[in-house]
């Protein structure tokens, strides 16, 4: 897969580099441009349209330039390029704008988080977070375009431009830099105006800056036709993986061999084997299955399959958190899953452990090499592993230690069920599919023979299909 965002991210460090476009001499110099943006802005002090600006030419905590730029550039601060407009904002509390109709488009730090129906501005301006975790994080960008008619609260500087600057192009230059030297707090970050205004801005000539945009857009234009195209070939990928799997759980995969006997006399030797365990006292009796009936079976399968149900085929158990106010439950040698660390695939480690005197505690058990993990709570129902080291469980996890069924054929039946699996949970915030439904759900049982041939040839399809990095 092509990381589209990283190539985003290095055309902008290009960009405002000089090294996507032409120095061309007709476009004059960024010296000569930033003469007129500051007999604009001194016309502009004399009208009253704006105030008296501090000197910020021997700014002391940010007075290294961040890096090399062409001969006809200029490096400029922040704040002695662009027009201030924050002493326009005003923040509606949600209360009020509860009352209010939804007619112009309400900005925050983050960009528009609701509407009202007034405005504040009606011109295409610059907003750029003031405060917020995202000024570190940059998980959205910062800053942003606003068009129309439109309202911005306290949490968004407001910047207007002078002729001879782009607003197109400040707005990539500041996403594609760290703010975090101009950043205070850490709880709470913010940028201040007069950190914000001590920005270095690297200037070209403005034909140069309209040619910086242009080649900026053209690029990532393209770069959105992959994403769109990844976007659908992963998805299609996801979804041709998932009609294998079922082609291959529905016996349209292998052949049917007349010496792999029946799948009706394997559950006969699975039920002997589980007496045998229960009489041993190795596993714990369970309540009745309800009996299979016509209309719950949703498929047709061979005539040696069988149709059982999970809880059948395995001895099924939850696990359980131990107490953390008791620091003698972590940190010993038995290895404890949460529903994070599932990911359908082998579990070879896990970051956190137990100690047997958490184990007593809580009266779980441990989990051997090969069981069958599958997660029953919130957004990873349905996610799954296969224990390649002994291991218990928290309560969200449900375990199999699979009985006379082949693990990875059971890991692909849950797999395939994964969809079932998540229209049965129940609960709002955190919804839950408990152990009862999933031992209830119903699966296709093969004979032992050709639920190994399945398994050899769902990985052999899987593995062509494999992401190549």
């Amino acid at each position: 897969m092509i990381d589209t965002q990283a190539l985003r991210q290095k055309v902008l460090e290009l960009a405002i580099r000089g090294k996507l476009t032409k120095q061309l001499p007709e476009d004059g110099t960024a010296e000569e441009l930033y003469a007129k943006i500051q007999e604009e802005k001194q016309t502009l002090i004399k009208e009253g349209k704006i105030k008296k600006e501090k000197d910020r030419s021997k700014n002391s905590i940010f007075n290294d330039q961040p890096f090399e730029i062409p001969e006809n550039w200029k490096f400029v601060r922040f704040g002695n390029l662009m027009i201030n407009r924050d002493s326009e904002r005003i923040p509606i509390s949600v209360a009020d704008r509860r009352k209010r109709a939804k007619v112009y488009d309400y900005y925050g730090a983050s960009g528009i988080i609701d509407q009202i129906d007034s405005f504040l501005f009606d011109k295409d301006l610059l907003l750029i977070a003031e405060d917020g975790a995202n000024l570190i994080a940059r998980s959205t960008p910062v800053a942003f375009i606003a068009r129309g008619k439109y309202w911005v609260n306290n949490h968004a500087h407001v910047l207007d431009v002078c002729h001879g600057v782009n607003l197109k192009y400040i707005c990539y230059y500041i996403n594609s830099i760290s703010l975090a030297i101009y950043v205070t707090g850490m709880a709470q970050p913010k940028m201040n105006q007069e950190n914000m205004n001590a920005i270095w801005i690297s200037l070209p000539p403005f034909a140069e800056q309209k040619r910086i945009v242009e080649k900026i857009e053209s690029i990532f234009s393209v770069l959105d036709k992959i994403d769109l195209l990844q976007s659908k070939y992963v998805n299609n990928l996801s979804a041709l993986k998932t009609k294998i799997i079922e082609a291959g759980i529905q016996g349209k995969l292998t052949e049917q061999l007349p010496e792999d006997g029946t799948a009706e006399e394997l559950f006969e030797k699975i039920h002997q084997e589980k007496q045998a365990l229960i009489k041993e006292g190795k596993i714990k009796k369970e309540k009745p299955l309800p009996p299979i009936t016509e209309d719950e079976i949703p498929f047709a399968v061979p005539e040696n399959w069988k149709w059982v149900r999970l809880g059948s085929i395995g001895d099924w158990g939850a696990g359980a958190t131990p107490s953390r106010a008791n620091p003698m439950y972590y940190g010993g040698n038995i290895p404890w899953v949460k529903t994070g660390d599932l990911n359908d695939d082998y579990i070879n480690t896990v970051p956190e452990s137990i100690t047997q005197l958490a184990l007593d505690s809580t009266s779980v058990r441990i989990n051997p090499v090969g069981s069958i993990l599958i997660a029953m709570y919130g957004a990873t129902i349905g996610k799954l592993g296969i224990l390649n080291i002994p291991a218990t469980t928290n309560q969200a996890c449900c375990a199999c230690i699979p009985i006379g069924i082949f693990n990875r054929y059971l890991f692909y039946l849950l797999m395939s069920h994964k969809r079932r699996f998540t229209e049965k949970a129940v609960g709002g915030a955190q919804p839950n599919i408990s152990k009862e439904k999933i031992v209830t759900t119903l699966i296709p049982l093969p004979p032992l023979a050709e639920q190994k041939r399945i398994v050899a040839k769902l990985d052999a399809v899987l593995a062509i299909l494999a992401p190549r990095h």
